[in-house]
């Protein structure tokens, strides 16, 4: 592992099972990070797991829904008991569903929120006590650039939860970056997930980010994730309390 940057450190990543918690995840083997991967969907997360484990990395899966605090407690304790303390955190976990402010439910409300907002909010509440009885350590939020630019096509309950993920990442880092942990949040633009491509044909993608990025072509996870290992990484050591756009130029 002499070399890696992530050597014997441990890693958590919540939605790690697919796009680009998966990428990422994936990465973080690779330069020699012991990694949790979190997820729902446990045949898509032991897949992920033994992917990595394939490679020559760590890996280790654990089935949570990061809207549930006891949930939440638990996987920061297991991939403790397996990896020890976790130092580094992608907190990754965020779904939409279609809507207006006129059609969206009070449950299609509530439900956007809680997947993006309330798991960041769980997470950091329970990662934080273990960083600081640690040494430190980082934290990456997903957010999204629907959280910080007016579209007419976004979802309302997504921009909202989007743009409550980059506020809570602000909250913290002012909160502890004097002590040791750098918060930091990412905003993907329009990127090449599972998800998309069950929405859009590359045709589709590609005339979509012609319409809204400088670079015309959909951002591969690939990409992001090597923007989340650079965050937390000690080449980082001075970046905190950010918001980094992955969307190649968005307009």
């Amino acid at each position: 592992m002499a070399g890696k940057r992530f050597a014997d450190r441990s890693i958590l990543i919540t939605g790690g099972a697919s796009g680009i918690g998966r990428a990422t995840a994936i990465a973080f083997g690779l330069e020699g990070g012991k990694v949790a991967i979190v997820d729902i969907d446990e045949a898509a997360g032991l897949k992920v797991a033994a992917e990595i484990a394939a490679s020559g990395g760590q890996a280790h899966f654990i089935q949570a829904d990061a809207t549930d605090e006891a949930a939440v407690i638990a996987m920061i304790a297991e991939a403790g008991r397996v990896h020890g303390p976790v130092r580094h955190a992608f907190n990754n976990v965020g779904l939409s569903r279609p809507g207006d402010l006129q059609t969206s439910t009070r449950e299609d409300w509530d439900w956007t929120i809680a997947v993006s907002v309330t798991s960041t909010f769980l997470a950091m509440k329970h990662e934080l006590p273990v960083m600081l009885a640690n040494g430190g350590g980082t934290i990456i939020n997903t957010a999204s650039m629907a959280g910080k630019l007016f579209t007419p096509t976004s979802p309302p309950a997504y921009a909202v939860a989007k743009a409550g993920v980059i506020h809570l990442t602000y909250c913290a880092s002012a909160a502890y970056a004097g002590r040791g942990i750098r918060v930091n949040s990412i905003s993907p633009g329009l990127v090449a997930t599972p998800v998309i491509a069950a929405m859009f044909t590359l045709e589709q993608q590609s005339q979509i980010a012609s319409e809204l990025q400088s670079i015309e072509r959909a951002v591969d996870p690939a990409e992001v994730a090597a923007t989340v290992l650079f965050l937390s990484s000690d080449e980082a050591a001075m970046i905190t309390g950010r918001d980094l756009e992955v969307s190649g130029g968005r307009r």
